[in-house]
Protein backbone atom coordinates (compact mmCIF):
# COMPACT_ATOMS: atom_id res chain seq x y z
CA UNK A 1 0.00 0.00 0.00
CA UNK A 2 1.08 3.72 -0.97
CA UNK A 3 1.61 6.82 1.20
CA UNK A 4 -0.91 8.29 -0.70
CA UNK A 5 -3.56 5.30 0.10
CA UNK A 6 -2.78 5.33 4.10
CA UNK A 7 -2.09 8.94 4.29
CA UNK A 8 -5.69 10.16 2.04
CA UNK A 9 -8.69 9.22 4.91
CA UNK A 10 -6.65 11.42 7.22
CA UNK A 11 -6.19 14.45 4.54
CA UNK A 12 -10.02 13.86 4.15
CA UNK A 13 -10.56 14.30 7.81
CA UNK A 14 -8.12 17.72 7.84
CA UNK A 15 -10.58 18.79 5.29
CA UNK A 16 -13.91 17.99 6.91
CA UNK A 17 -11.62 20.14 9.98
CA UNK A 18 -11.50 23.31 7.58
CA UNK A 19 -15.01 23.18 6.37
CA UNK A 20 -16.55 23.31 10.20
CA UNK A 21 -13.56 26.20 10.89
CA UNK A 22 -15.06 27.58 7.48
CA UNK A 23 -18.73 27.89 8.81
CA UNK A 24 -17.45 29.41 11.90
CA UNK A 25 -15.71 32.21 10.40
CA UNK A 26 -18.58 32.84 8.32
CA UNK A 27 -20.50 33.06 11.15
CA UNK A 28 -18.04 35.41 12.73
CA UNK A 29 -17.52 37.78 10.28
CA UNK A 30 -21.41 38.23 9.50
CA UNK A 31 -21.59 39.29 13.36
CA UNK A 32 -18.89 41.86 12.65
CA UNK A 33 -20.59 42.95 9.45
CA UNK A 34 -23.84 43.50 11.12
CA UNK A 35 -22.05 46.46 12.96
CA UNK A 36 -22.04 48.18 9.40
CA UNK A 37 -25.38 47.70 9.24
CA UNK A 38 -27.92 50.87 8.56
CA UNK A 39 -29.74 53.00 11.68
CA UNK A 40 -33.47 52.92 11.54
CA UNK A 41 -34.10 55.67 8.53
CA UNK A 42 -30.74 55.84 7.24
CA UNK A 43 -31.09 55.09 3.58
CA UNK A 44 -26.94 54.02 3.06
CA UNK A 45 -23.75 52.69 4.72
CA UNK A 46 -21.58 56.32 3.92
CA UNK A 47 -23.29 57.50 7.45
CA UNK A 48 -21.82 54.83 9.15
CA UNK A 49 -18.08 55.51 8.61
CA UNK A 50 -15.14 56.29 11.20
CA UNK A 51 -14.80 54.36 14.51
CA UNK A 52 -17.14 51.65 13.37
CA UNK A 53 -15.93 50.70 9.83
CA UNK A 54 -12.32 51.42 11.73
CA UNK A 55 -13.22 48.60 13.82
CA UNK A 56 -14.76 46.31 11.68
CA UNK A 57 -11.42 46.65 9.66
CA UNK A 58 -9.81 45.57 13.07
CA UNK A 59 -12.12 42.47 13.98
CA UNK A 60 -12.13 41.10 10.02
CA UNK A 61 -8.11 41.31 10.25
CA UNK A 62 -7.86 39.54 13.67
CA UNK A 63 -10.42 36.68 12.58
CA UNK A 64 -8.90 36.34 9.81
CA UNK A 65 -5.52 35.95 11.25
CA UNK A 66 -7.00 33.73 13.82
CA UNK A 67 -8.15 31.62 11.32
CA UNK A 68 -5.12 31.18 9.17
CA UNK A 69 -3.41 29.90 12.31
CA UNK A 70 -6.35 27.07 13.09
CA UNK A 71 -5.59 26.37 9.38
CA UNK A 72 -1.66 25.66 10.52
CA UNK A 73 -2.94 23.60 13.12
CA UNK A 74 -5.02 21.49 11.69
CA UNK A 75 -2.03 20.99 9.39
CA UNK A 76 0.32 19.79 11.24
CA UNK A 77 -2.02 17.93 13.77
CA UNK A 78 -3.38 15.97 10.79
CA UNK A 79 0.24 15.27 9.28
CA UNK A 80 1.81 13.59 12.33
CA UNK A 81 -1.69 11.50 12.38
CA UNK A 82 -0.74 10.73 8.83
CA UNK A 83 2.89 9.82 9.28
CA UNK A 84 0.98 7.85 12.11
CA UNK A 85 -1.18 5.70 9.87
CA UNK A 86 1.76 5.24 7.61
CA UNK A 87 4.33 3.97 10.03
CA UNK A 88 1.80 2.16 12.01
CA UNK A 89 4.06 3.87 14.37
CA UNK A 90 4.78 7.31 16.45
CA UNK A 91 6.86 10.02 13.76
CA UNK A 92 9.09 9.26 16.70
CA UNK A 93 10.32 6.45 15.21
CA UNK A 94 11.66 8.26 12.75
CA UNK A 95 15.38 9.69 12.40
CA UNK A 96 15.81 13.50 13.15
CA UNK A 97 16.68 13.97 9.93
CA UNK A 98 13.77 12.39 8.46
CA UNK A 99 11.47 14.50 10.98
CA UNK A 100 13.40 17.69 9.96
CA UNK A 101 12.24 16.80 5.98
CA UNK A 102 8.71 16.20 7.52
CA UNK A 103 9.03 19.95 9.43
CA UNK A 104 10.16 21.68 6.39
CA UNK A 105 6.95 19.76 4.37
CA UNK A 106 4.52 21.17 6.43
CA UNK A 107 6.45 24.56 7.28
CA UNK A 108 6.27 25.03 3.42
CA UNK A 109 2.62 24.69 3.00
CA UNK A 110 2.19 26.63 6.24
CA UNK A 111 3.70 29.64 4.82
CA UNK A 112 1.56 29.14 1.74
CA UNK A 113 -1.41 29.63 4.41
CA UNK A 114 -0.34 32.60 5.81
CA UNK A 115 -0.12 34.63 2.12
CA UNK A 116 -3.48 32.98 2.04
CA UNK A 117 -5.26 34.19 4.47
CA UNK A 118 -2.92 37.67 4.20
CA UNK A 119 -4.44 38.24 0.70
CA UNK A 120 -8.22 37.44 1.88
CA UNK A 121 -7.67 39.74 4.63
CA UNK A 122 -6.66 42.49 2.22
CA UNK A 123 -9.60 41.91 -0.22
CA UNK A 124 -12.10 41.56 2.51
CA UNK A 125 -11.29 45.14 3.93
CA UNK A 126 -11.14 46.37 0.42
CA UNK A 127 -14.85 45.00 -0.41
CA UNK A 128 -15.80 46.64 2.89
CA UNK A 129 -14.26 49.72 2.69
CA UNK A 130 -15.89 50.36 -1.34
CA UNK A 131 -19.07 49.38 0.17
CA UNK A 132 -18.86 52.14 3.16
CA UNK A 133 -17.86 54.89 0.98
CA UNK A 134 -20.08 54.44 -2.18
CA UNK A 135 -23.09 53.67 0.06
CA UNK A 136 -23.35 49.84 -0.68
CA UNK A 137 -25.91 47.31 0.68
CA UNK A 138 -24.70 45.61 3.60
CA UNK A 139 -26.51 42.63 1.23
CA UNK A 140 -23.81 42.96 -1.44
CA UNK A 141 -20.56 43.18 0.95
CA UNK A 142 -21.93 40.24 3.26
CA UNK A 143 -21.87 38.22 -0.44
CA UNK A 144 -18.51 39.78 -1.74
CA UNK A 145 -17.25 38.51 1.34
CA UNK A 146 -18.47 35.17 1.54
CA UNK A 147 -17.58 34.73 -2.05
CA UNK A 148 -13.88 35.24 -1.01
CA UNK A 149 -14.13 33.13 2.05
CA UNK A 150 -15.39 30.38 0.01
CA UNK A 151 -11.77 30.86 -2.56
CA UNK A 152 -10.04 31.41 0.70
CA UNK A 153 -10.51 28.27 2.50
CA UNK A 154 -10.52 26.32 -1.24
CA UNK A 155 -6.63 27.65 -1.22
CA UNK A 156 -6.11 26.66 2.60
CA UNK A 157 -7.40 22.96 2.16
CA UNK A 158 -5.47 22.58 -1.39
CA UNK A 159 -2.42 23.52 0.87
CA UNK A 160 -3.04 21.37 3.78
CA UNK A 161 -3.94 18.41 1.74
CA UNK A 162 -0.52 18.64 -0.36
CA UNK A 163 1.36 18.99 3.49
CA UNK A 164 -0.22 15.83 4.52
CA UNK A 165 -0.24 13.80 1.32
CA UNK A 166 3.34 14.42 0.99
CA UNK A 167 4.44 13.82 5.09
CA UNK A 168 2.59 10.20 3.90
CA UNK A 169 5.05 9.61 0.30
CA UNK A 170 7.55 10.71 2.64
CA UNK A 171 6.93 8.55 5.58
CA UNK A 172 7.34 5.81 3.06
CA UNK A 173 10.09 6.51 1.48
CA UNK A 174 11.98 6.92 4.66
CA UNK A 175 11.08 3.26 5.76
CA UNK A 176 12.02 2.04 2.32
CA UNK A 177 15.33 3.32 2.49
CA UNK A 178 15.83 1.86 5.81
CA UNK A 179 15.21 -1.66 3.67
CA UNK A 180 17.92 -0.49 1.20
CA UNK A 181 20.25 0.02 3.62
CA UNK A 182 20.02 -3.29 4.70
CA UNK A 183 21.42 -3.90 1.24
CA UNK A 184 17.71 -5.57 0.08
CA UNK A 185 17.09 -3.19 -3.35
CA UNK A 186 13.81 -2.15 -4.08
CA UNK A 187 12.26 0.03 -6.97
CA UNK A 188 9.45 2.32 -6.91
CA UNK A 189 6.05 1.96 -8.66
CA UNK A 190 4.07 4.95 -9.37
CA UNK A 191 0.76 4.01 -8.64
CA UNK A 192 -2.73 5.96 -9.23
CA UNK A 193 -5.38 7.12 -11.96
CA UNK A 194 -4.37 7.23 -15.53
CA UNK A 195 -6.89 9.33 -17.15
CA UNK A 196 -7.41 13.09 -18.27
CA UNK A 197 -6.71 14.68 -15.42
CA UNK A 198 -2.53 13.15 -15.16
CA UNK A 199 0.04 16.29 -15.41
CA UNK A 200 2.33 15.41 -18.40
CA UNK A 201 4.74 13.96 -15.71
CA UNK A 202 2.08 11.69 -14.25
CA UNK A 203 1.18 10.55 -17.24
CA UNK A 204 4.15 9.38 -18.27
CA UNK A 205 5.33 7.76 -15.35
CA UNK A 206 1.79 6.21 -13.72
CA UNK A 207 2.04 2.11 -14.03
CA UNK A 208 6.07 2.47 -14.14
CA UNK A 209 8.71 1.57 -12.21
CA UNK A 210 11.98 3.26 -11.03
CA UNK A 211 14.92 2.89 -9.32
CA UNK A 212 15.10 6.50 -8.20
CA UNK A 213 12.61 8.90 -7.50
CA UNK A 214 14.90 11.25 -6.01
CA UNK A 215 16.41 11.87 -8.86
CA UNK A 216 13.56 12.36 -11.21
CA UNK A 217 12.01 16.49 -12.30
CA UNK A 218 8.38 17.15 -12.32
CA UNK A 219 8.55 20.58 -13.00
CA UNK A 220 6.81 21.64 -10.50
CA UNK A 221 10.41 22.64 -8.14
CA UNK A 222 8.93 20.47 -5.72
CA UNK A 223 11.07 17.00 -4.83
CA UNK A 224 9.26 14.26 -6.54
CA UNK A 225 9.87 11.60 -3.78
CA UNK A 226 7.19 13.93 -1.14
CA UNK A 227 5.25 15.79 -4.21
CA UNK A 228 5.63 13.18 -6.95
CA UNK A 229 3.82 15.34 -9.80
CA UNK A 230 3.39 18.00 -7.85
CA UNK A 231 0.48 19.93 -5.68
CA UNK A 232 -2.93 18.21 -5.26
CA UNK A 233 -1.29 15.10 -6.99
CA UNK A 234 -3.16 12.05 -6.51
CA UNK A 235 -0.39 9.52 -7.27
CA UNK A 236 2.05 8.18 -4.66
CA UNK A 237 5.36 5.44 -4.91
CA UNK A 238 5.23 2.29 -3.71
CA UNK A 239 8.41 0.61 -2.70
CA UNK A 240 8.27 -2.95 -4.32
CA UNK A 241 11.11 -5.56 -4.45
CA UNK A 242 12.26 -5.93 -8.08
CA UNK A 243 11.48 -9.40 -8.27
CA UNK A 244 7.58 -8.76 -7.34
CA UNK A 245 7.86 -5.80 -9.79
CA UNK A 246 8.86 -7.86 -13.13
CA UNK A 247 6.20 -10.21 -12.20
CA UNK A 248 3.74 -7.89 -11.83
CA UNK A 249 4.62 -6.91 -15.45
CA UNK A 250 5.67 -3.22 -14.74
CA UNK A 251 8.51 -1.61 -17.07
CA UNK A 252 11.58 -0.38 -14.83
CA UNK A 253 13.37 2.73 -15.24
CA UNK A 254 16.96 3.69 -14.18
CA UNK A 255 16.48 7.39 -13.62
CA UNK A 256 20.59 7.56 -12.51
CA UNK A 257 20.49 8.55 -16.46
CA UNK A 258 18.87 11.27 -18.27
CA UNK A 259 17.05 10.61 -19.95
CA UNK A 260 15.66 7.39 -17.55
CA UNK A 261 17.14 3.94 -19.59
CA UNK A 262 14.30 1.10 -19.73
CA UNK A 263 16.79 -1.82 -17.74
CA UNK A 264 13.71 -4.20 -17.23
CA UNK A 265 15.03 -6.86 -19.11
CA UNK A 266 18.53 -6.62 -17.87
CA UNK A 267 16.61 -6.71 -14.27
CA UNK A 268 14.75 -10.41 -15.71
CA UNK A 269 18.26 -11.69 -17.26
CA UNK A 270 19.69 -10.94 -13.86
CA UNK A 271 16.76 -13.07 -12.04
CA UNK A 272 17.04 -15.35 -14.31
CA UNK A 273 20.37 -16.02 -13.62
Amino acid sequence: MSGADLAGPVADGAIEDLRAAQEAVDRDLLRILLKLNTEDGEDSLVRRQGQTAVAVYRQISDRLAQAGEDAISVAGERALAAVEAVLGAPPSTLSLDVRAELDQIVSRQAADVVKVFAGAEREIRAAVARGVTSGGSLGDIVADVSIKMRSTYAQAQAAVDAAIMAVGRRAVMAEAAIVEDEGIPLVYVYVGPRDGKNRPFCAQWVGKAVTDPARMDNGQGLDVESFCGGYNCRHSWAPTFIAAALSEGYSIYDTSTTPARDITDDLRRQQEG
